[in-house]
């Protein structure tokens, strides 16, 4: 009813006009082209969103653990299916603070890293002109611009050239000594990650907060990096779509509702 007269040409259109933050880089709602992921939604009493002309079915509200569920885990087993969603999990923490952690650790905390990896890192390091922040900050805008080449490329050669592309600029700054190999190899780790995540825009979430976290950690170190993950945890667990708690089941605590977060339980369980 708030909506009106707009020209609604997809379902991005709906999910930006009823979300309950739109200055949040989490998303609130899913995204889906499945039927069964869908009818699966409808059976859960969720809302589904179809607009006439998209492809995409919009599945409303959407918490933030769904994000790490997939399709796939419901018909597998159920030991195979709880791995994959620790990876996925796993996953996310990488994606999220792995750039930063390693400049806390390489600028502030050096006495934290074994002495082996330490003199590994300061032998790679050397004759670098550049601060560990700012190295950093170089690979991951060079990787953003990557990302975003492939994507708009036509789709046969997109992913060719962001292969390649990745592979050339990253030996090429490694030996004009712009880069480090273990920053390449930090970029390339934290790239791999989030595209091990099933929904695309969770992913979209970590590439905006990374840069932050990556600040937090060059002024603080490991204590700039705990307040980042602490603002974070506040501000997903203070965010509600479209009224509901962002953060169930973990908070507000529903331990009947936990057999579908970490682990999957079995189907005879869960039904």
């Amino acid at each position: 009813k708030k909506i009106g007269k707009e020209e609604i040409l997809d379902t991005s259109y709906i999910q930006e006009l009823i979300e309950d933050s739109s200055y949040s880089p989490f998303p609130q709602h899913r995204y889906t082209e499945r039927p069964d992921v869908a009818i699966s939604a409808l059976l859960e009493g969720k809302i589904v969103v179809m607009i006439e002309g998209s492809p995409m079915m919009l599945i409303c509200p959407g918490l933030f653990i769904e994000f790490f569920q997939s399709s796939e885990d419901y018909y597998r087993r159920t030991v195979y299916s709880t791995l994959i969603r620790f990876l996925r999990i796993i996953a996310f923490a990488i994606a999220l603070t792995l750039p930063s952690v390693y400049i806390a650790l390489s600028t502030f905390h050096p006495e934290l890293v074994p002495s082996v990896l330490l003199l590994t890192i300061l032998k790679t390091r050397e004759g670098i002109p550049f601060p560990a922040f700012v190295e950093a900050l170089l690979m991951e805008f060079m990787f953003e611009l990557l990302r975003e080449a492939g994507i708009r490329l036509p789709q046969p050669i997109g992913s060719a050239i962001s292969i390649v592309g990745a592979l050339i600029v990253g030996e090429a700054a490694i030996n004009a000594g712009i880069a480090s190999p273990v920053m390449v190899v930090v970029v390339a780790l934290t790239g791999i990650a989030s595209f091990s995540l099933p929904q695309y825009n969770i992913a979209v979430a970590i590439r905006v907060l990374r840069f932050p976290l990556m600040v937090f950690a060059a002024t603080m170190g490991g204590f700039g990096v705990m307040i980042g993950i602490l603002l974070i945890l506040l501000h997903l667990t203070h965010l509600r779509t479209l009224g509901q708690p962002y953060f169930l089941p973990v908070a507000p605590l529903r331990p009947k509702q936990l057999k579908d977060v970490l682990i999957r339980a079995p189907l005879k369980v869960l039904l």
